[in-house]
């Protein structure tokens, strides 16, 4: 019986081109080392963006995220019997944090029952999912060997390093917290004692977490004392064994950044999105140096400064987007993994061990064509990217915390961002809106300063986009596609990357 099958063509159309509806066909594919690096990244990243509202998120994921250090540290191969003295740190940094939770566990005063903190969980799955690994393959590491032994400390350094940044970034939140208490009451007219250690501002209910924490700090920093970074010196560096590795982490950032815009508007999204495109400016321009310093591109006076002016337009557009993101809020997966496995990427060409490397030791490095392409080929892709973040700028009623709206409006009017209101100083946010900690619609000048920095970062991307197009080299075209399709080869007959499925993925 003939059958119109045209109808169910069109729904099977539909159907392909729905972003709910794409497979996800990409994992983590970073190694051990790897993984411990991003969370060394990412907790230097919360340091620097913390504030006082983030102090019961971040203090309610402390215990969590310790208690998975504690299980990748006792998955390591070559621990010993008992207790040893290398492990009292951790066993007695595990302790400490236990007794916080237990603490937090029915507490009704403050902290209180909450959300906790997503940039801790990400770190506290990323410890996880390593240790994962090492239980799957760690058997097999030879860690009698003075190499894996060595490579096995800078593990523990860097699981012990991240702790510390963590603690000391739950710590600053707390002493902001305290200080906004502080303001709030001195501008109310109530008057507040003061703390005479620590800080002035540990007062209640603050005071007391920050003895705490501060107790777990100081056991971090004692396992690492005359031991960081010289204990990094021994991490076993991952060769570039896939020089295909950054153009897919690159083309799966693109779906992942642009699946995440086309659904609903999430500021923390955007600004996971913005960092990232900050980043691949700045390693674009280590790769650009490389390849003119190897004769794969021509010395140029317009890429690099394009590039730059573009990466620092996206640092800045990150900024303000980071004043909109719920401190609670939580990223989406796909998007998280697509960005950590870029920055793997990245890192796995531009550095050795804990730093840069130099331009001449980048040159001598296998793939460096493949990566010059891939990272030029997303430079050029950028300016579309940065359109479309622009957009979100039009977005009617957008919110965000009192407090730091305040802060931004009357900064983007005293820096001359925007233009002096002709009343006068303006009183943007209401005193009574800050005292409560409300999420409120943005004020004028942050709303106008919002689309003059994605105007700005559309502009730099634009011409970033048409010199990295004007210097990209056909061979390095030919090489990119010719590894995709390589790529495409492997999956099919069921390759398994380095990182996710070998013994050798312990490897830092």
């Amino acid at each position: 019986m003939a059958t119109d099958r045209r109808l169910a063509y069109a729904d099977i159309d539909q159907e392909l081109f729905d972003v709910d509806q794409i497979p996800m066909t990409t994992r983590d594919v970073r190694s051990i080392g790897e993984m411990l690096f991003d969370v060394d990244h990412l907790a230097r990243q919360l340091l620097m963006d913390v504030g006082g509202d983030d102090a019961g998120t971040l203090l309610r994921s402390w215990p969590t995220m310790v208690a998975a250090a504690e299980d990748l540290w006792a998955s390591l191969p070559g621990g010993r019997p008992g207790v040893d003295e290398r492990d009292r740190p951790i066993t007695s940094l595990s302790a400490q944090a236990a007794t916080i939770e237990s603490s937090l566990t029915g507490r009704k005063a403050w902290p209180g029952q909450g959300p906790t903190n997503p940039r801790v969980d990400q770190m506290t799955q990323t410890l996880l999912n390593a240790a994962a690994l090492v239980r799957r393959y760690g058997a097999a590491i030879p860690h009698e060997q003075t190499e894996a032994h060595r490579d096995l400390e800078a593990a523990r350094t860097r699981i012990m390093h991240g702790l510390y940044l963590t603690a000391h970034a739950v710590n600053v939140a707390l002493h902001d917290n305290g200080r906004d208490r502080v303001t709030d009451a001195r501008e109310s007219g109530r008057r507040v004692q003061l703390a005479q250690h620590h800080s002035p501002y540990a007062v209640a209910p603050t005071g007391v977490w920050v003895d705490r924490m501060s107790a777990c700090e100081n056991t971090a920093r004692s396992y690492l004392t005359n031991r960081f970074p010289h204990a990094l010196t021994g991490e076993a560096i991952r060769p570039v064994d896939d020089p295909g590795r950054l153009a897919q982490a690159l083309a799966d950032w693109d779906i992942q950044s642009h699946r995440a815009l086309a659904r609903q508007l999430e500021p923390s999204n955007i600004l996971l999105i913005t960092r990232t495109q900050g980043l691949i400016a700045g390693a674009s321009m280590v790769l650009v140096d490389a390849a003119a310093t190897a004769g794969i591109l021509e010395p140029s006076d317009r890429l690099v400064p394009a590039i730059a002016d573009a990466g620092h337009s996206w640092s800045n557009l990150a900024s303000r987007w980071g004043d909109l993101a719920p401190p609670g809020a939580r990223l989406e997966e796909p998007l998280a993994r697509a960005a950590a496995e870029v920055r793997a990427a990245y890192r796995q060409i531009t550095h050795d061990t804990t730093t840069l490397a130099t331009p001449e030791v980048i040159a001598t490095r296998p793939g460096l064509p493949q990566a010059t392409a891939a990272t030029l080929r997303a430079i050029e892709a950028g300016s579309e990217l940065a359109h479309v973040v622009a957009e979100k700028a039009d977005t009617p009623n957008l919110t965000g915390p009192a407090r730091a709206l305040s802060r931004r409006a009357h900064n983007d009017v005293e820096s001359g961002c925007v233009a002096a209101p002709p009343e006068g100083d303006v009183v943007w946010i209401s005193p009574a809106d800050i005292l409560a900690r409300r999420w409120v619609p943005i004020p004028r000048p942050v709303a106008t300063a919002l689309r003059a920095a994605s105007a700005t970062a559309a502009m730099t991307t634009e011409v970033a986009s048409r010199a990295a197009s004007v210097h990209l080299p056909p061979s390095c075209v030919r090489e990119i596609l010719r590894d995709q399709r390589g790529s495409e080869s492997q999956e099919r007959t069921g390759w398994q990357p380095v990182g996710s499925a070998e013994p050798g993925s312990l490897r830092l």
